[in-house]
């Protein structure tokens, strides 16, 4: 795994909070479900989504997000290769 790459394995109920970047990154989901939540901003609602294994939500360069387990799961987070 490159320096620009993060792996994270979270059991059930594990939660954790990241800031993206440098630059935009693609949360993969290869196992388990994750609840991801992004703040609002004035110009943007909250976000809260649903991931299953199997899919990816692109995030924007700077933006914080916070992932919770609702099954064990594995994500990885990588630079998309096209933007």
């Amino acid at each position: 795994m490159s320096e620009s790459q993060a792996l994270w394995s979270l059991a059930e109920g594990e939660a954790l909070s990241f800031t993206v970047g440098p630059g935009a990154r693609q949360l993969r989901v290869s196992s388990g479900r994750l609840w991801l939540t992004q703040p609002g901003r004035p110009e943007a609602p909250s976000e809260d989504v649903w991931l299953q294994a199997g899919q990816s939500l692109a995030l924007a360069s700077g933006s914080h997000c916070a992932i919770q387990a609702a099954a064990s799961a594995r994500s990885c987070g990588v630079p998309p290769k096209s933007w």
